[in-house]
């Protein structure tokens, strides 16, 4: 196992602490209770490289004014 301290800004860790409230919400009586890291471990566990990688390069894009593709979404497809 690796441990790491990732720095999040405010607003993006408040959605994590809210949403692990909303599980323990939920599902009451969970033992031991929900929190906000491992909320991030879990999100952060199911990408692969390829997915991280994708990710990033489409933020860079964005950020650097550089044409961002449309990408279907598997949501509605």
């Amino acid at each position: 196992m690796l441990t790491l301290s990732v720095k999040l800004p405010e607003p993006t860790a408040a959605e994590y602490f809210e949403a692990a409230e909303r599980i323990n919400d939920e599902f009451k009586g969970l033992n031991p209770r929900m929190d906000a890291n491992t909320l991030v471990a879990f999100m952060a566990s199911s990408y692969e490289a390829r997915d991280i990688c994708a990710r990033f390069e489409l933020a860079l894009r964005a950020a650097r004014g550089i044409p961002v593709p449309d990408l279907p979404n598997p949501v509605i497809e």
